[in-house]
């Protein structure tokens, strides 16, 4: 779910006596709090102390900035657990990827006092143009330091979310770079530091499956969606489906979002992945997910199509930008 999102926020009153209920009847167990920035919402702490009360497990995911000391005491008292954007490992790259100068210093400095209270949970990076390769193994050297359990790195995409499309051919990492970043990466999984790397350049392995449906998404205007790609994709001048193929309801707006759910039913059920010539022929198809639904549709293809960024068995030409864009 989302809290805020670019200076509009969920209120508090509704979250507590509209949103935790149905997600409570729709049996949401765990929250993940993300945006924008979360700590621009005025009532971030009630807001996880909210969902903890409802009995369920909250994590934030940031960009390090705007957090307290005092704020942090009371995300130790409630258990959340946090999560935070870092995309270079120097102000040269960080901060002027994310537009905001000096906040370098403030991220860092903000990891260090998660580590040190017990609450942070993972690091999460775009790589990006403006940074070294050195740095992302200074990024997650940093990290198994602080005692991040992993780091989920995300390339930048086309969705048009985040950066103009202009910007993101500018800073998108050429996929050989991303191949050094796995290779120089890797050794830290031996230090029990999990690497998480999506949608990263791929020769030779099946593809994984999708999550749509299992890890559902609130917009701060209420709208329920069964993934957020799927709407972001959906918006795309290219796309061939409207975002109302991937939104069930409006928490605000109905009182029955989890039988919505429950009607919506499995992803997989609803659309037929792989249903195409390429993947039915293909010798792995048994034993692949089919990949991203959400970069076919923001590829102009219909849901079926083949997964062509990544997929080992089409031709490179072919290939269109990931899908993956900026928190």
């Amino acid at each position: 779910m989302t809290a805020t999102k670019r200076g509009t926020y969920m209120p508090l009153d509704d979250i507590r006596n509209k949103l935790i209920p149905q997600l409570t009847e729709a049996r949401v167990t765990k929250i993940t709090v993300t945006g924008g920035e979360p700590f621009m919402h005025p009532d971030l702490i009630e807001i996880i102390g909210a969902f903890r009360a409802a009995g369920m497990s909250v994590g934030v995911c940031t960009n390090g900035t705007m957090c307290s000391d005092e704020q942090i005491a009371a995300l130790v008292e409630l258990d959340a657990h946090m999560n935070v954007s870092l995309d270079g490992f120097a102000e040269e790259s960080h901060s002027i990827f994310r537009g905001l100068p000096g906040c370098f210093a403030e991220t860092i400095d903000t990891i260090k006092r998660f580590a040190a209270a017990g609450i942070l949970q993972g690091l999460l990076c775009t790589p990006n143009s403006l940074a070294e390769d050195e740095e992302y193994r200074k990024l997650v050297e940093f990290a198994r330091d602080q005692g991040a359990t992993y780091v989920l790195m995300n390339p930048l995409g086309n969705m048009g979310r985040g950066q103009s499309k202009r910007a993101q051919g500018r800073l998108r990492t050429p996929d050989e770079q991303m191949r050094e970043i796995a290779r120089m990466t890797a050794p830290f999984e031996a230090d029990g530091m999990e690497m998480v790397n999506i949608r990263f350049p791929n020769e030779d392995k099946p593809l994984g499956g999708c999550e749509a449906g299992n890890i559902v998404y609130v917009f701060t205007d209420g709208a329920m969606a069964i993934c957020p790609y799927l709407v972001f994709a959906a918006r795309t001048t290219a796309s061939k489906h409207p975002d109302s193929d991937f939104i069930v309801g409006n928490v605000w707006e109905h009182g029955d979002v989890a039988d919505r759910l429950d009607a919506y039913g499995k992803f997989s059920d609803r659309w037929d992945l792989g249903g195409n010539a390429t993947c039915g022929a293909c010798a792995m198809s048994s034993s692949c997910g089919k990949g991203c639904p959400a970069a076919v549709v923001a590829s102009g293809e219909r849901i079926g199509a083949v997964d062509t960024e990544l997929c080992p068995v089409v031709p490179k030409q072919t290939r269109v930008l990931p899908l993956i864009g900026v928190s």
